[in-house]
């Protein structure tokens, strides 16, 4: 794979391969603002119980804000080394990950982030296997937390009056499952990447986004947004929190794999539910100083959301076999099972942490220690 990278990014990385430091070093590259709760309240306290744990032996640098790669460029990123771990989201690259992708594409089944994020990681890492496992190597990553968005909805520039004035803009969307909604409503897609979503809808580029109402306060889209639709079109699933490159993985000793995975269930449930959760409370209260119309989605539309969720297991299948998936209603089969399991376990504990990061060392993480 080729990769790019910046005169800063290269002076840093030169930074760290200059320190005789006993200590590991690993660098963290993220496109995320530094402020962002996947940093601030997942990331950080994640690399300072990592730093605790080993006592300084395996020690971590964060790079936020694309320093070292845009999103675009986080797979051969790390995969080839110029970042050892970072922010990886599948749905930029399905040719390359058509399997984890063909999971992500299912996020309109998911009402909600917690049993979302639950029932992802655990088809992935434990229902999937071998060809989910085989997929990150060939790419030179593992995919070792993954967290899940709030429910994305419809964020808008300027006012939309009716259902029919959906018709003909530009949404941005990331992945099928989401082209497939615009396409509904007689939108056009646009594949712009989170990070982009703010300049697009400044310039014009995009009229609208298919967001959750949290990125008003992540990506700043509070100050270009003036209308939301709320309507819960379904959870993003698969964003690849922490995301190592594979040699780096297989280099680390055995009790520090063990301490990142025992850690792991905790970075998962600070983001799903500290953070977005979180912030989706406090977006409504920016919305309501901001003057940013919050609207009820029309009937029809909210018809045409829930028609599509009953065909979209079948789509999703199809659409992975154009890519070379072998039997994907298999695994498709496997992530609704799993997502029943984890709305029925997770009922009590949607603002519960430390129930939530239990559930995930139980369920998944307690298998992948046992498998070192």
């Amino acid at each position: 794979m080729k990769s790019t990278m910046n005169s800063v990014a290269i002076g840093a990385v030169l930074m760290l391969a200059a320190t005789g430091s006993s200590a590991r070093d690993l660098s963290y590259a993220t496109y995320t603002p530094p402020t962002s709760s996947n940093n601030v309240l997942g990331m950080e306290p994640f690399i300072e119980r990592i730093e605790e744990r080993t006592n300084g032996d395996l020690t971590f640098t964060m790079y936020t804000g694309g320093q070292i790669f845009d999103a675009r460029g986080t797979l051969s990123g790390i995969g080839d080394g110029l970042s050892e771990t970072g922010f990886l989201v599948p749905q930029y690259f399905p040719q390359e990950l058509p399997i984890i992708t063909m999971l992500t594409d299912l996020l309109m089944l998911n009402e909600h982030q917690v049993p979302a994020a639950g029932a992802f990681i655990e088809t992935m890492l434990v229902d999937c296997g071998a060809p989910c496992m085989d997929e990150m190597e060939r790419n030179g990553i593992n995919i070792l937390a993954s967290h899940a968005a709030s429910p994305y909805n419809i964020l808008c520039r300027r006012e939309i009056a009716s259902m029919e004035d959906l018709e003909g803009l530009k949404f941005r969307s990331a992945g099928d499952a989401m082209s497939r909604a615009v396409q509904s409503w007689g939108g056009i897609p646009v594949n712009f990447s989170s990070g982009e979503i703010y300049e697009g809808l400044q310039r014009g580029q995009i009229d609208c986004a298919v967001a959750p109402k949290s990125w008003l306060l992540l990506y700043g889209l509070g100050d270009v947004v003036q209308f939301i639709y709320d309507l819960p079109i379904g959870a993003g699933v698969g964003m690849g929190t922490f995301t190592i490159n594979h040699d780096t993985w297989e280099d680390l000793p055995r009790d520090q794999k063990e301490i990142i995975l025992t850690e792991l269930p905790l970075l998962l449930a600070n983001v799903v539910i500290d953070g977005y959760g979180g912030e989706d409370v406090q977006a409504v209260a920016m919305a309501q100083d901001k003057d940013i119309t919050l609207a009820e989605a029309p009937a029809e539309l909210v018809a045409l959301i829930d028609g599509l969720r009953t065909t979209e297991p079948a789509d999703v299948a199809e659409k992975a076999r154009t890519r070379g998936v072998e039997n994907p209603e298999e695994l498709i089969d496997a992530y609704i099972q799993n997502l029943a399991e984890w709305d029925e376990m997770t009922k009590d504990m949607r603002e519960d942490t430390d129930a939530y990061a239990k559930l995930l060392w139980e369920r998944v993480y307690s298998q992948l220690v046992e498998d070192l």
